[in-house]
């Protein structure tokens, strides 16, 4: 189960289905293969109907497609999978873009112990670059601002 890494480009509106913890954790497990929304469900250890209704929106908002169908005991599962994992909002959603920029961002939940393991890691990767950068050899090389933001958001539950 490799998980995808396909970029889509996606307008304000579906900037904001994405924008729960909750549906991008569906995101991500619809990513890795194509579930049921029971399936989703039991992996999350939510209610199905919850989970359902997510899927639901997101399959309309146009980031999850179905896969395929089954017939189980006289009812049709829909097998969902996610268009992709990451996501940059197009130019018409108002948001101004700059030559040579790019942008990522994802929501995520964590742990408190997990959040400062992710800042370390992210902190050595930085420096493994900043490193490179340094370095006297002949490559062109051009200079980006990179920039990384970590924002608490309402909890998930309820949702």
């Amino acid at each position: 189960m490799d998980l995808i890494k396909k970029t889509m480009e996606i307008t304000i509106e579906q900037q904001k289905l994405i924008s729960s913890p909750l549906r991008v954790k569906i995101i991500y497990l619809l990513s890795r293969s194509a579930m049921t929304a029971k399936q989703v469900a039991d992996e999350l250890g939510k209610s199905a109907g919850s989970i359902h209704y997510h899927i639901l929106q997101l399959y309309k908002g146009g980031i999850l497609e179905i896969e395929e169908t089954r017939e189980n005991r006289g009812i049709i599962e829909k097998y969902y999978r996610s268009k992709a994992t990451q996501f940059t909002l197009n130019e018409e959603s108002g948001q101004e873009k700059t030559e040579g920029s790019t942008s990522m961002g994802t929501s995520m939940s964590l742990t408190d112990e997990e959040l400062k393991e992710f800042q370390d890691d992210l902190y050595a990767l930085i420096v493994k670059y900043m490193e490179k950068s340094v370095k006297g050899d002949s490559k062109k090389r051009d200079t980006y601002q990179i920039s990384c933001q970590f924002t608490l958001l309402d909890s998930e539950e309820g949702e």
